[in-house]
């Protein structure tokens, strides 16, 4: 199984989580994600989000907010199920349900990104990066509500038009596993590699992902046998 853990691509969302843990390695993917810097941020990875027991809960992969308490969220999205928009939107109003206090002003409500790294383009356009933000159907005026959904595709196409950096970043997220090259003038990325490299050398981490990969097999065939049970 300790095989099978440094086998593992940044794209895995248990390497992804644990690596994000740490503040810096998780601010520095910001900074290449949003391109600008992000000040220091307080992260919570697997963050679940409970508003009541009558509604759905979500959990989410990387819960980040900053100094100026901006929010972000951050996914790694293996797997195309046509429901990727919707699904953000549920995320964005999650987070800002739980950032407000009884007697809190509308007004306080912070900035938010909420961010999938997709392995598969999720609309089908070529684009490394799909921005989304509200704005007016008549006018194209931006409603300013501070809020934004971007989605990121590591099979894009439009190298010219996006930071090398983030092409660097989103190729890296399906090879990590392979040692790759990466350019020295990408500082960024030479750092969150070096970082995934502790992570996999981490005894504590690697028995984690043995527990993890135990206990979804034995959901897993539990579902089988309940399945094969009613049927």
């Amino acid at each position: 199984m300790e095989t099978e853990f440094q086998k593992l691509n940044l794209s895995h969302s248990f390497l992804f989580a644990a690596a994000m843990e740490d503040a810096e390695i998780c601010r520095l993917v910001l900074d290449i994600i949003l391109g600008f810097k992000v000040p220091k941020v307080h992260v919570h990875v697997e963050h679940s989000i409970l508003i009541s027991s009558d509604f759905r809960s979500v959990r989410l992969d990387v819960y980040a907010s900053d100094e100026m308490n901006v929010s972000y969220d951050v996914e790694v999205q293996n797997e195309c199920n046509g429901n990727i928009a919707k699904r953000s939107w549920y995320y964005q109003a999650e987070m800002d349900v739980s950032s407000l206090k009884p007697g809190d002003d509308f007004s306080d409500l912070k900035p938010g990104y909420v961010i999938f790294i997709c392995t598969f383009d999720p609309f089908d356009e070529g684009l490394y990066r799909y921005t989304f933000e509200e704005r007016c159907l008549e006018t194209v005026k931006p409603l300013g509500d501070e809020t934004r959904k971007i989605f990121l595709n590591n099979k894009g196409t439009n190298d010219a038009e996006v930071p090398k950096e983030l092409v660097h970043f989103l190729k890296y997220m399906e090879q990590s596993a392979l040692n790759p090259e990466i350019p020295k003038t990408n500082k960024n990325l030479i750092k969150i590699h070096e970082h995934v490299r502790q992570v996999k050398a981490s005894e504590e981490i690697g028995v984690k992902f043995m527990q993890r990969w135990e206990e979804e097999a034995m959901w897993k065939r539990e579902g089988r046998e309940d399945g094969l049970a009613e049927g």
